[in-house]
């Protein structure tokens, strides 16, 4: 009886040193890579833009998907002309990113964006090339570079 309670409690206190190993080795694989393998694609929206201040501007896409990226550490924004904006989530930017997934803090695999102007004029009923850029805990996410908004 001894020997079993002598062995529960060895491997138990294998299992509690253990584990502080294995997310140490996690968090050392994501500071070795901080970003993401995913792939974007973005695209134009089917609505044309107006002189407004609310059209839907472009969806993105992922052409490949390897995990859900947190909303904490993702950065979206548009170039349109010599001007830059910041899109976001919570509708506090010139840019507003609406989401259709089933988790509000992450941006899935299966998850298709769509992006539009928040009460900022960005692009107008002439068409306009808009640059893309998005970035993962500070890494740019590959994807599509620009495309043209009509």
């Amino acid at each position: 009886m001894r020997k079993g309670v002598t062995t529960l409690i060895c491997l138990l206190l294998v299992s509690v040193m253990l584990s502080g190993c294995v997310e140490r080795i996690f968090d050392q694989a994501q500071e070795e890579y901080p970003g993401t393998e995913n792939v974007f694609r973005a695209t134009d929206a089917d609505e044309s833009p107006t002189e407004g201040k609310n059209d839907t501007l472009l969806t993105i896409d992922w052409d490949e998907a390897y995990e859900d990226l947190n909303w904490g550490f993702v950065v979206i924004k548009l170039q349109s002309a010599d001007n830059v904006y910041d899109c976001t989530i919570t509708g506090t930017e010139e840019c507003l990113i609406l989401q259709d997934g089933d988790r509000d803090d992450l941006w899935e695999t299966h998850e298709s964006l769509t992006i539009m102007e928040n009460d900022t004029y960005i692009v107008g009923s002439t068409p306009a090339q808009v640059h893309v850029h998005i970035s993962y805990r500070g890494v740019a996410v590959s994807g599509t570079d620009s495309l043209a908004v009509d």
